[in-house]
């Protein structure tokens, strides 16, 4: 006969509880109720065992407990790790979160894309429409133009350039030029260069007071002449003929 423990099966234990089974699996006093349910002890009395030693269990989930037993040793399977594969409960939630979580990211990923073909499609429409930007360049030397006017802006807001700095421009200078500047800046090869402008239009006119109108033009062209003569053999032709080519445009 039925304690008076055993009276909880009559009523809120008779529902299956799958959270039951979980708990009875890692219950200490599994392996005796495991050899009971061995030695065909009948459902009622495994039930009202476990509720005497302080475990309450149902009869369906008893029930739920010898079939899950029964499949895992006909597998080849422990409780343990046939349990782990059950619970749909906790499944369908983690796939759930797992696939929101997936479709959030999709969409997301879906948003960012088309917001980043939208900003370059707009900017191409833009300079497309816009030939006459002065962003645009017609050659690749214009950018290196624009670095070096923005190397001489910055250079021009510098106060202090130190010692070293000046030394190592020097010797760059002197490396580009191969030393045909002769230490002279810019500054100084122009001012040299009116000087001698100078001294020579004053040496053509002393010369040209002793030559008749009539010859004036023979006798330029022919210190022109000379003059080109001069510069190739320094080997400056070329140098010469693209100042000629300016003062042509300049004139």
């Amino acid at each position: 006969m039925m304690s008076k423990k055993q009276d909880p099966l009559k009523d809120r234990t008779h529902k299956f509880k799958p959270g039951k089974v979980a708990a009875l699996v890692k219950w200490h006093s599994r392996p005796i109720l495991d050899k009971m349910i061995d030695d065909s002890t009948p459902v009622m009395e495994l039930v009202a065992w476990c509720n005497d030693i302080g475990f309450p269990i149902s009869i369906p989930t008893m029930y739920s407990y010898i079939k899950q037993r029964r499949e895992a040793i006909v597998n080849g399977l422990t409780m343990e790790l046939l349990h782990s594969k059950e619970d749909p409960l906790k499944k369908a939630r983690e796939d759930s979160a797992r696939n929101k979580a997936r479709k959030k990211g999709n969409t997301q990923y879906k948003e960012n894309r088309a917001e980043e073909r939208a900003k370059v499609k707009a900017m191409l429409e833009k300079e497309l429409t816009d030939q006459d930007s002065p962003k645009r360049i017609r050659h690749d030397l214009e950018l290196l133009d624009e670095v070096i006017q923005k190397g001489f802006d910055t250079l021009s807001k510098m106060e202090v350039i130190s010692p070293v700095t000046a030394i190592k421009a020097m010797e760059m200078k002197h490396k580009l030029t191969n030393g045909s500047t002769g230490g002279y800046t810019h500054y100084g090869l122009e001012e040299i260069k009116v000087r001698e402008a100078a001294r020579e239009n004053a040496v053509i006119a002393v010369i040209m007071e002793f030559v008749p109108e009539e010859k004036y033009s023979a006798v330029m062209e022919r210190m022109e002449q000379a003059t080109r003569e001069y510069y190739r053999s320094v080997g400056l032709g070329e140098a010469y003929e693209q100042m000629e080519a300016r003062d042509g445009m300049d004139g």
